[in-house]
């Protein structure tokens, strides 16, 4: 259990507008330790506030009592049988279908956020997703669910039939007792449930009827049928307040055999909103629909989508199809495009897919793209108070005419992304980030819309949940109804303990309160309370923190994405990168104290962060958390310095130049266990990191005065090139520079090294030690930048040097050179690729028989969206090119060096060291150099840098033949 300051800050807020500080966080290990916080909890009087990925666009998992986190810990797979799956409640969509694919079958609702959302979640809100219309909700594909009561009283609730009534259970043992106590529970609660319902049933077919997607409130309808009452129906949406669940048994479904899609563009929404009405008949399995904006945002993100979908377009359906033989399939797509021409004969299919990975292709449309709406700049932003109504099909399109009308009048515009054969209406108003005062605005809005979706027999909320957002507006919707609820509450929680001011509340302006600070708007023309280390203003960075608006896409573990590796690690919310913007945004709105910025504990969360990039690159909204990250341990360095040991390996080019001088001497302390035990205590490097060797001369001193001079061009020749040397290549590996050189000389490009140039600081700026940085970016820019004003690319062969230069320079830096030095950086990889794309590569290569593992380092990633050192590599005949997928290294420079990191570093890159001692390849590839230590780490294959591949294959660095096969000499075991 936690309660820290930056811990409660971190669990205070979620995806949704809102902000409310917990008063503890638990962290249960299994189904006992959840009994144990509710026991403590009734008997202290103290709310509890079950939370899955904290991602909720309602406030649902947002309360000032114990905070209980499933997602860390309580995330397994218990067991699965041919139809079901049994399933702790932290355990997220996303791993549980992963899990159960290579099985043929799958859990069927799939909501948006399917990545991070964990099954309790879905459970909480009954989540559903664009495959509604077929497949139904999460209400639809429960089998049971282990619920902790209230009371702390356990009981396993499934579909009861009334002869429970009549049953009396075995006194005994006492095992038996606490299965006696869970008995009279669950007969308890049957009793007084089946009453009520049986009471009210008029009153609930009335105010419930079928036809529409409905979450708000408690689900009453067929509860209680056919002498049984099934109380998973009731409790899933229940969002906690009924009881807290643990864990569920979940149907499964056969994966579909056959799948076909399309995407079809319209010039009007009302020709969309035909084709929708024509559609139901076919029985589709999916059918969404995306308006203009998220149109333009998609043709933005992704090229594919640029070439498929015309500017001209005002509206877009995306539609599927399913079967069990491929024909039947292609028939019935066939049959729903022609009766799309038939209601629009202006509509145009721009795509149809039949292959599982172009109809996975078409659906990261509106899963990519419907989160980048956080991503539009401008002082409005999309907000998600409104986003969840839902109406009967057939009354869409009269609810959207009328819609735009209340949003004309209240002065707004909004964006839509519609299931729309479901009639699920995920609508966003753009509108300024709420303050205190803005609350009036925000519930009349929401007023005026949500009376038009009760006109139409529609609900406010179809699959998020009621949370903080919808609960006022409950008893509306509901009318007499809405007493029911509160008895059932009292049934379950008498003393209002579980996510109180959830679904039940008499407060009546839920939706105006509690709204999350904005930094930016705190802040004033005052001087900052911790001043800034980096080149920005106050509201620059508080607009950076600001810009995270609590999504969760960042606590992904898909293997696909290289997403926060320290989270992969542990999923804990302070790992992940949202926490991290909570806690700055939190000391800028001075909702925790601005010291805390300075403090242990904030450098305890910064650290870990190690700026790998990939959250930055990878988050729909591309919050630049490590920024924000490397301003926090500014701050710290500034006022406490760096440790001792962060501040020796921050200066690895120091030590590299000393080791390189002395490079006999350095080789045997860093080949000889006993001083690398010394050499440990007194520097903070590991003894157990194998390290590479000192070179006796570094390339730049074995120059001597060539390259120093800039070389005038030849007609013809082509534009000559500043080679910006990295300390690795110059301290510890001259032949990688010698390579780049020979590779260089081979396509007679003219060659700049200067002599005064110096290591690029990243291990520096990382640190967070800024001052020192500044020196050396100074110095670099002073010897770039002249050159780079007259046009000159400074290459790097080193791709966190080409990241620093270009990305982290302007940043730390004010000097008029630093953005030409920024614009004019490239990495090798890229250079050499853009003259293969330019016909201006030579091709002269021989031939190298052998099998390597590439593994793209993450700073490459940053620099560009391909990989260009493993499409150089292809060109090479005989060299089979495998990329070794497995994520982040978990070096990041300096960091996995020393060791109070070196066993986690070895846990974040354990894949990619697994993959290398597997024996598949015959040598490893990478243009990283520390990312080449942890995959050399435990194993005697050699990893060479792409660059020394392609000068052996031209023919120019025959020395390094002798590379290709293993050779202790040349990597030292500790």
């Amino acid at each position: 259990m936690r309660s820290d300051a930056l811990t409660i800050a971190m669990y205070s807020s979620d995806a949704s507008l809102y902000q409310v500080a917990p008063l503890v966080i638990a962290y249960p290990e299994n189904r006992d330790d959840v009994v144990a916080i509710v026991k403590y909890a009734a008997d202290a009087g103290l709310p509890i506030i079950p939370r899955g990925a904290g991602s909720s666009v309602t406030g649902g998992p947002l309360g000032p009592g114990i905070v209980i986190d499933f997602s860390r810990r309580l995330n397994r797979i218990e067991s699965f049988d041919d139809e079901t799956v049994h399933v702790q409640a932290g355990v997220t969509w996303s791993e549980l279908n992963r899990f159960l694919r290579p099985q043929g079958r799958y859990f069927a609702p799939d909501p948006a956020n399917s990545a991070v959302t964990t099954i309790g979640g879905m459970l909480g809100v009954d989540a559903a997703g664009s495959h509604s219309v077929r497949v139904g909700s999460t209400r639809n594909h429960v089998h049971s669910m282990e619920v902790v009561l209230a009371n702390g009283c356990v009981i396993e609730a499934g579909p009861e039939s009334l002869d429970i009534l009549q049953t009396m259970p075995d006194m005994g043992s006492i095992v038996e007792a606490e299965r006696t106590q869970s008995f009279l529970a669950k007969r308890n609660l049957v009793s007084r449930l089946s009453r009520l319902l049986d009471d009210h049933a008029e009153l609930i077919r009335d105010r419930q009827p079928p036809g529409v997607r409905n979450t708000a409130g408690y689900f009453l309808r067929s509860v209680l049928k056919d002498h049984v009452i099934h109380l998973p129906r009731m409790l899933i949406g229940s969002e906690g307040t009924l009881g807290v669940f643990t864990s569920a048994r979940l149907y499964t479904t056969p994966l579909p055999a056959h799948r076909s899609a399309a995407l079809i563009l319209f010039g009007q929404l009302e020709g969309a909103l035909r084709s929708v009405r024509a559609l139901e008949k076919h029985q589709l399995s999916a059918c969404d629909l995306l308006d203009r904006r998220l149109l333009s945002l998609a043709r933005e993100a992704d090229p594919r989508f640029h070439e498929l979908i015309s500017p001209a377009a005002e509206v877009a359906l995306i539609v599927e199809q399913t079967g069990m033989h491929a024909k039947d399939v292609q028939d019935r797509m066939r049959a729903i495009l022609q009766t799309v021409r038939d209601v629009n004969l202006r509509s145009v299919v721009a795509f149809e897919a039949e292959t599982d990975a172009d109809v996975e292709f078409l659906w990261t449309l509106p899963s990519r793209v419907v989160p980048l709406l956080t991503k539009l700049k401008g002082a409005t932003r999309p907000l998600p108070f409104v986003e969840d109504m839902a109406v009967p099909p057939e009354a869409v399109s009269e609810f959207l005419l009328s819609a735009q009308r209340i949003l004309q009048r209240h002065q707004v515009t909004a964006s839509l992304y519609a299931h729309a054969a479901a009639g699920q209406l995920h609508m966003r108003p753009f509108l300024q980030p709420p303050q205190p005062g803005d609350g009036p605005r925000l519930e009349g809005l929401a007023r005026d819309l949500y009376q038009l979706v009760f006109s139409l027999g529609g609900s406010i909320s179809g699959e998020h949940g009621d949370g903080l957002s919808r609960t006022a507006f409950i008893r509306s919707q509901y009318g007499a109804l809405y007493r029911v609820f509160q008895q059932i509450k009292d049934i379950f929680d008498p003393h209002n303990l579980l996510n109180p001011g959830k679904i039940i509340s008499n407060d009546q302006h839920t939706t105006a309160k509690n709204f999350r600070p904005v930094a930016e708007s705190q802040l004033n023309a005052e001087p900052e309370l911790v001043p800034l280390q980096l080149q920005w203003s106050p509201q620059t960075f508080a607009a950076a923190a600001d810009r995270c608006n609590g999504c969760g896409e960042c606590r992904t573990q898909s293997p696909d994405l290289r997403m926060c590796p320290f989270f992969r690690q542990d999923p804990i919310e302070e790992a992940s990168p949202r926490a991290k913007a909570n806690l700055v945004r939190g000391v800028l709105a001075e909702t925790i104290p601005a010291d805390m910025l300075v403090s242990e504990e904030m450098q305890r969360v910064a650290n870990l962060c190690f700026n790998c990039k990939q959250c930055q690159l990878e988050c729909p909204s591309n919050v630049n958390i490590p920024q924000i990250m490397i301003e926090a341990k500014a701050a710290y360095v500034a006022a406490n310095g760096l440790h001792r040991a962060d501040w020796l390996l921050s200066r690895a080019h120091t030590v590299g130049a000393l080791g390189s001088t002395l490079s006999l001497a350095a080789n045997w302390l860093v080949s000889n266990g006993t001083t690398r035990w010394a050499i440990e205590k007194l520097t903070g490097i590991s003894q157990h990191r194998k390290l590479p060797l000192f070179a006796r001369r570094s390339f730049l001193r074995s120059l001597g005065s060539r390259y120093s001079e800039k070389p005038q061009p030849k007609p013809g020749q082509p534009q000559p090139i500043v080679y910006f040397v990295d300390d690795f290549a110059n301290y510890f590996d001259p032949e990688l520079a010698a390579s780049f050189v020979a590779i260089l000389r081979h396509h007679n490009v003219p060659i700049i090294v200067p002599k005064t140039q110096t290591s690029s600081g990243m291990a520096l700026i990382s640190a967070g030690d800024i001052e020192a940085a500044k020196e050396v970016a100074a110095e670099n820019v002073r010897t770039l930048g002249g050159l780079a004003r007259e046009g000159f690319q400074i290459v790097c062969t080193e791709p966190t040097s080409a990241l620093c230069l270009r990305d982290e320079y302007p940043k730390v830096l004010d000097h008029p050179d630093v953005h030409v030095v920024a614009n004019q950086t490239i990495d090798a990889g890229s250079y050499l690729l853009g003259l293969h794309k330019n016909n201006q590569l030579r091709t002269d290569f021989t031939e190298l028989n052998q099998t390597i593992g590439y593994h793209t380092p993450c700073h490459v990633r940053a620099l560009t969206d391909r990989a260009p050192m493993a499409e150089l590599l292809a060109l090479i005949p005989g060299l089979t090119v495998a990329k070794i997928n497995r994520g982040c290294s978990g070096m990041a420079g300096a960091w996995g060096v020393s060791a109070k990191n070196f066993r986690t570093s070895l846990r974040l890159g354990w894949g990619l060291i697994s993959e290398m001692r597997s024996g598949q390849f015959t040598l490893g590839a990478t243009e990283c150099s520390t990312c080449k230590m942890q995959m050399e780490q435990g194993t005697d294959q050699p990893t060479l840098h792409p660059l020394k591949l392609l000068a052996l294959s031209y023919g120019l660095m025959p020395e390094l033949e002798k590379k290709l096969s293993p050779s202790k000499n040349r990597l030292v075991l500790s």
